[in-house]
């Protein structure tokens, strides 16, 4: 017998597969990527968090300044509803009576009158007085039932004349 140590049963040092570290350096280069995408969408963010309220100020100083500009001037050319409906009230007959009102101040204005007179002469006494008054202009009679009540709705701009 021989007295030479045996080898193979010595610890050898592992060596990893070369799989094993390509799989390593991807999953480096992964998480390296993923933490710059991070970064830079919280830079996006960032910027249009920024934009945002800069649009806000924008609009902000924009509203103050037509608020500062133009409250006297809108103001003179809308008449004030107490106006509108004192004039109303002067040209409807007693067997007459206003249900709904709405004005529009968009292009001029415009009047659209819900009116339930309790026949056809309360009627024609009110389209008759509207179109001789000074305060309205352009009246325009909606659809109408001549039966024992009518109801209806009368569109006209108001003009003012009469104050």
């Amino acid at each position: 017998m021989s007295l030479q140590p045996d080898f193979a049963t010595a610890p050898r040092s592992r060596r990893r597969p070369s799989w094993e570290a390509v799989l390593l350096v991807g999953a480096a280069l992964v998480l390296l990527y993923s933490a710059f995408a991070a970064w830079r969408a919280r830079s996006e963010a960032d910027f249009a968090v920024e934009r945002v309220a800069v649009a806000h100020r924008e609009i902000d100083q924009t509203a103050a300044r037509l608020r500062a500009q133009s409250p006297v001037a809108r103001d003179a050319d809308r008449p004030a509803p107490s106006h509108i409906l004192a004039a109303i009230a002067r040209v409807l007959p007693g067997d007459a009576r206003l249900v709904g009102l709405t004005v529009d101040y968009t292009h001029g204005v415009g009047l659209e009158l819900q009116v339930e007179a309790r026949d056809a002469a309360a009627w024609d006494r009110l389209l008759a007085r509207l179109d001789v008054s000074a305060d309205f202009a352009d009246v325009e009679p909606g659809p109408e039932k001549r039966e024992a009540e009518v109801r209806s709705v009368v569109r006209a701009r108001w003009t003012g004349g009469g104050l």
